[in-house]
């Protein structure tokens, strides 16, 4: 899953190294225990009487089980590939080098503080590579509007809750168990998100642009019909655009990813 970012007169490759993960082979040969116990009564004893169940094939197995070891990694300020990471996001987004890390300039950004790294702990170097891409596509556009003071949009922060949100609803982020069932994607679901981890190059990018698009646009529409709004209203938005995913994923198997947007859209 390596991936090159252009830039203005470079290439930065987000390089993605084998990582050391606590998995054995074995657990990885199966589904994820959380959607083995997701089976409600119907599909758990009367599956003979349907014709479609949501179990996952051994290839869509396999695609959530490289994924979830792609997303194990941490940020960290001893691993050289984050820091040149982060260093590649300064320059997408000043085209100047950062000399230091510490810079309030982040915040400019929608970073919470002058440090930009403590933001990552939850989304882990995927969240990184997230708003590099998300950079690298949209700068002179959507981030540009984005990052505008007027419109109160704290885009970095919200690009790592959007990461966030991703890996926990599909079972991705560690330590799940059934106290989390309300949380997590039930069993179309994540039958609908392993399906097109198959069928469909980049799924996780287009899907993390999907829904950070989907509430800039919601709180931009917010701000215009209510003024006086503030960023206490932003936890109730982001609520609002989560659900929406869920409700996406949740209605029916789909096709494709042409279809799923066109349904999330359409809501």
């Amino acid at each position: 899953m390596n991936q090159e970012i252009q830039q203005k007169d470079q290439i930065m490759v987000l390089i993605h190294q084998p990582k050391n993960h606590p998995w054995t082979e074995i657990q990885m040969a199966h589904e994820p225990t959380t959607h083995q116990k997701n089976k409600e009564f119907k599909e758990k004893y009367l599956s003979s009487c349907f014709d479609e169940t949501y179990n996952l094939s051994n290839q869509e197995i396999k695609e959530w089980w490289n994924l979830r070891v792609e997303l194990y990694s941490l940020y960290s300020h001893e691993d050289e590939n984050c820091v040149k990471r982060i260093k590649g996001l300064w320059y997408l987004l000043t085209e100047t080098e950062l000399q230091e890390i510490r810079n309030q300039k982040w915040t400019e950004f929608g970073f919470q503080q002058a440090d930009p790294t403590t933001d990552f702990r939850g989304g882990g170097v995927q969240s990184l590579d997230d708003i590099t891409n998300f950079v690298s596509e949209y700068k002179d556009t959507l981030v540009k509007e984005m990052c505008k003071p007027q419109n109160d949009f704290y885009f970095a922060a919200s690009s790592i809750n959007v990461t966030f949100f991703i890996k926990r609803y599909f079972h991705l982020q560690e330590q799940l168990d059934q106290r989390d069932v309300k949380e997590i994607a039930d069993r179309v679901a994540l039958k609908n998100f392993c399906r097109l981890l198959v069928k469909e190059d980049n799924l996780w990018k287009k899907l993390h642009q999907l829904i950070l698009t989907d509430l800039f646009n919601e709180w931009v529409a917010l701000k215009k019909r209510r003024p006086e709004t503030t960023i206490m209203d932003y936890g109730p938005v982001l609520e609002r655009v989560k659900h929406k995913t869920k409700r996406t994923f949740s209605s029916r198997l789909f096709g494709n990813l042409k279809q799923l947007i066109e349904f999330y859209q359409s809501q």
